[in-house]
């Protein structure tokens, strides 16, 4: 059709004679084929779960077929770089099929026209009025074109062509009528389809990201706990051995006891942040042995006991009146009671009521060849601040603090409870957390299927009592094993440092030491490689090799074998005789490597 004439397309396909849409229902109609129908229909819902290209061309294919058309094709719309847009050629069957992806116009075109009008439309010799048909070979008699229809706009046309004397009527346009419906159904479905996809591709990257951001700061907190630990060692060794120095001078002492507290609840910090990320990736397990639950409750209050005094607590404690034997990590546990009521110290005003109850059955009164664990429940309450209602479902999760908390003077991390739900769970318990609000005090609850049958003695309590021995210190880090050497030093043994493996090595030429203390992570010789050589010394077949480390994992232990044990630094005088007189306990890697609130839980490993 020439561009010249400025009229609409529809009134210009009037004039011209080529809308021969009227004909249709003149024309006398063939019969319908409703069996024809209904076996393409039941082919195309089968299409349905194919890809999109093939359910379209299953359309045109079964248009081509039914309107016993000689071309058929599907013309969706499509958007162009600029304002105008056009119709591409999706799916094409017949004499066309060389055609498909051909781009037409949307005004100057069969499909633009039946859409303008809102109707199917039959068109005579439409090659003579549309330029766009230019190509389409051979010459085409009539163009049947029906709508496509969207919930917004139309979404295209469908159509069929005829090249020799082949006659579109009325059940022709019935049948691509109905075909239209179902395309439009069809491309409906598609774009539902595509749209999930994109969502679920959006919802998946999203969980991607805040994975990688959790373990991104999963490893900064990782991280920062070991650095945290390197200057945290030295510290404590040499306010220890100032505390030595000073003996007979009170304001000294009083001084050293303010900077020790502190240092002790830097190290409850650095042990909570370590905790955290390791409960993350399950690799803060428990590993439990038969003891005494009052054992436990005992060392848990020691280690609250002085800022309980400080703060002037009246604290009542109920323990059952026989003797409660558990299958539990005391360590763990003992984290745990100490950490809740660390919470109740820190959050109830001077002179506040916190008591404990524990409540258990008597292992006496247990079958002597049942081995159900009974539940030991033990109860924590308090009269401070208390939580508010709108925080109670998220005291247990990573940094969660209320405001009020997070003002207090001593308001931590918010660390500790979530530390405190994955222990307990460790052990198959669970723990629930009750306040009637701020200032009306908190209620903490834990219960543990923990209480078994058999008894076990009292544990003893631990002294340092090592002999004076030879020490061997390796550490790159200077500080370190300085404060550290003059601590040793002052309690009687003889000690001597070196920064490097190599100088290690020299210096074993000529000093036989009982005991070498070697920090597993140096540059250039590493601890590992530094106890392998050692114990190829003859000098140092019997000497004891104690690996010094941030923290303690499996992988670390199964790297070498050459260590008679690991232990966390900074290492204690308890640590040491306990390694010393083979009495440290059995601990897992992953329970052993850091405290927590507790500054005397077992810290060695055997290697």
């Amino acid at each position: 059709m020439s561009g010249s004439s400025t009229l609409p397309p529809p009134l210009r396909l009037q004039r011209a004679g080529a809308l021969a849409t009227a004909e249709l229902d003149a024309r006398s109609r063939r019969s319908p084929d409703y069996a024809a129908e209904n076996e393409a229909l039941h082919a195309l819902a089968q299409a349905l779960a194919a890809s999109d290209s093939a359910m379209l061309q299953k359309l045109v294919d079964t248009a081509l077929e039914l309107c016993g058309a000689g071309s058929a094709g599907i013309s969706l719309r499509e958007l162009a770089s600029g304002p105008i847009s056009a119709y591409r050629w999706v799916a094409v069957a017949g004499r066309c099929a060389n055609l498909a992806g051909h781009v037409i116009p949307t005004d100057d075109s069969p499909g633009g026209v039946a859409i303008a009008l809102g109707l199917p439309q039959l068109f005579g010799y439409p090659k003579r009025h549309f330029d766009c048909l230019a190509h389409v070979s051979p010459d085409v008699t009539e163009e049947l074109v029906v709508p496509i229809c969207g919930a917004q706009e139309p979404l295209g046309a469908l159509w069929v062509m005829s090249h020799d004397d082949h006659r579109f009527d009325g059940e022709h346009r019935r049948i691509l009528t109905s075909l239209a419906t179902f395309t439009r159904a069809a491309l409906t479905i598609a774009e539902a389809k595509a749209n999930a996809e994109a969502r679920a591709t959006e919802a998946e990257t999203a969980r991607n990201a805040l994975a990688e951001a959790e373990d991104a700061k999963d490893n900064f907190i990782a991280t920062l706990g070991h650095e945290l630990r390197g200057p945290l060692g030295p510290i404590d060794s040499a306010l220890e051995a100032a505390q030595k120095l000073a003996e007979g001078s009170p304001a000294v002492l009083s001084a050293l006891a303010i900077a020790n507290r502190q240092v002790r609840q830097l190290k409850r910090i650095v042990g909570d942040l370590l905790d955290a990320a390791r409960s993350r990736h399950g690799k803060l397990s428990v590993r439990p042995t038969y003891t005494l639950l009052g054992d436990i409750v005992k060392d848990a209050i020691a280690v609250v006991s002085e800022e309980t005094e400080q703060r002037q607590h009246h604290l009542h404690v109920a323990l059952p009146p026989y003797p409660v034997t558990v299958f539990a990590d005391a360590a763990r546990l003992t984290q745990v009671i100490a950490n809740v009521l660390g919470n109740a110290v820190k959050y109830t005003p001077r002179g506040g009521e916190i008591s404990l109850h524990v409540k258990a059955p008597d292992p006496s009164t247990i079958p002597e060849h049942d081995s159900t664990p009974r539940q030991a429940v033990i109860t924590i309450r308090d009269n401070g601040m208390g939580v508010p209602g709108d925080h109670l479902p998220h005291v247990f999760d990573l940094f969660s603090q209320s405001n009020s908390a997070r003002n207090a003077a001593d308001g931590g991390l918010g660390l500790g409870l979530s530390v405190v739900k994955y222990l307990v769970q460790a052990h198959q318990g669970d723990v629930s957390v009750y306040s009637d609000g701020e200032g009306r005090g908190t209620e903490v609850i834990l219960r543990m299927p923990i209480v078994l049958r058999s008894t076990v003695e009292h544990s003893a309590p631990t002294t340092h009592g090592i002999p004076p021995i030879r020490i061997l210190l390796v550490d790159d880090s200077a500080d370190a094993t300085e404060a550290l050497a003059m601590l040793l030093t002052l309690d009687g043994h003889e000690v001597k440092r070196a920064q490097s493996g190599q100088e290690a090595l020299s210096l074993v030429e000529s000093y036989n030491p009982d005991v070498a203390l070697i920090d597993v992570h140096m540059p250039g010789m590493d601890g590992h490689e530094l106890a392998g050589l050692l114990r190829q010394q003859k000098q140092c077949q019997a000497t004891r090799l104690v690996a010094l480390t941030g923290s303690i994992d499996t992988d670390e232990i199964e790297r070498s074998a050459a260590f008679d044990c690991y232990l966390v630094k900074p290492p204690s005088l308890e640590d040491l005789a306990d390694v010393l007189h083979g009495t440290f306990k059995q601990a897992s890697p992953e329970t052993s490597h850091t405290q927590g609130p507790l500054d005397d839980a077992p810290r060695a490993v055997n290697g």
